[in-house]
């Protein structure tokens, strides 16, 4: 769907089914393992558990999304 905005027309890439990206996908995203997703995730308190086609898995919103990439960058310093 093409959505008008003041720069132009942008896409919207179906961010209904979009709302929450899935551990895999978040580790992907942020290019670290899925264990230190899962680590981050439950010493942040950020992501909830749910059960999927793949099992069991940490899903985040965009936003916690955002606020665990911050958390995983300052603890690399």
């Amino acid at each position: 769907m093409l959505l008008p905005t003041p720069e132009g027309l942008v896409l919207r890439m179906g961010l209904i089914h979009q709302e929450k990206v899935g551990e895999h996908r978040a580790a992907v995203l942020l290019g670290l393992p899925t264990t230190d997703i899962r680590r981050f995730s439950r010493i942040s308190g950020l992501g909830h558990l749910e059960q999927g086609d793949r099992g069991e898995q940490v899903v985040f919103t965009y936003d916690a999304l955002r606020r665990l990439c911050l958390l995983a960058a300052q603890s690399s310093k």
